[in-house]
């Protein structure tokens, strides 16, 4: 036999045991899922439990539960807001000390009293850099009591965990 003739024979062989092995053992059968999810509902919407009104949704909902809803969504909105602006504030008054050479990001929390001031500040996770963790406790500690409280959060203290950030060009 030739080179030709054995790669010939060696092609036809492979080819035939190829498709009688695909032929004799098909693929195999995907057996169904075992899990099966049971999922309870209530026939009545939550905005109208105690009602005696039919129907689902807000447009069910009375006028004194929509009240209610929208005074939460308002609150939040402040909250988000209110925090937002105690970012900002901190975050303007990280290079009044003159500490513009640092890079890094330290984890700092604190908790905001109802007078809008700041107390307990620390760091939860080091920078790494004992100098710009003390320099993110100055920028926290200056801006307490620079953004107004909103009325609305009531008076509860808030606890808060901001990461300040301070690396080359950020103003």
């Amino acid at each position: 036999m030739t080179d030709g003739e054995r790669l010939w024979t060696g092609i036809a062989l492979s080819l035939f045991l190829h498709f009688s092995l695909t032929l004799f053992h098909g693929s195999p059968q995907e057996e169904p899922p075992t899990f099966h999810a049971t999922l309870e509902m209530e026939r009545e919407s939550v905005l109208t439990q105690g009602t005696m009104r039919q129907g689902t949704g807000l447009q069910s909902a009375s006028v004194q539960e929509r009240g209610q809803t929208e005074a939460r969504n308002q609150k939040r909105r402040a909250y988000l807001r209110y925090l937002e602006d105690v970012d900002n504030a901190i975050h303007a008054r990280r290079l009044i000390f003159g500490d513009t050479g640092l890079i890094g990001v330290a984890l700092c929390a604190f908790t905001i009293r109802p007078d809008g001031s700041f107390s307990d500040a620390r760091i939860v996770s080091t920078s790494g850099r004992p100098e710009l963790d003390a320099a993110a406790l100055r920028a926290i500690y200056a801006a307490s009591g620079v953004v107004r409280r909103p009325d609305i959060l009531g008076p509860n203290p808030i606890h808060v965990s901001l990461q300040v950030k301070y690396q080359y060009g950020l103003q």
